[in-house]
């Protein structure tokens, strides 16, 4: 997302260690395995603002799915009525059951 927001600016970036994220094993977790942004000097300024702005937007979207957030049935994903544990769609239920 970011390097992305970035490219639109016209600022290009390499993501350092973007692939480590995945990694599984013995590296250790954390900062020295973190991806880190790099970008020319000249536009260090103006990619910290971008990035700034990026993230405030993303923190809202976040804040505004929470809002929105609903119960959805595990077995066939349709929203379930608030306090019903019983899936309207395919009977499925949070309480189990004999079967």
């Amino acid at each position: 997302m970011i390097r992305i927001a970035l490219a639109e600016a016209g600022i290009e970036a390499q993501i350092e260690g973007e692939l480590l994220q995945g990694a599984v094993g013995d590296l250790p977790i954390g900062w020295p395995t973190a991806p880190r942004i790099l970008v020319a000097e000249s536009q260090a300024e103006t990619a910290r603002q971008i990035i700034e702005r990026a993230e405030e937007r993303q923190g809202s979207e976040q804040e505004a799915d929470e809002s929105r957030e609903t119960t959805r049935c595990l077995a066939c994903d349709a929203v379930m009525v608030e306090g019903d544990p019983k899936c309207p769609r395919c009977g499925w239920s949070y309480e189990g059951g004999d079967e």
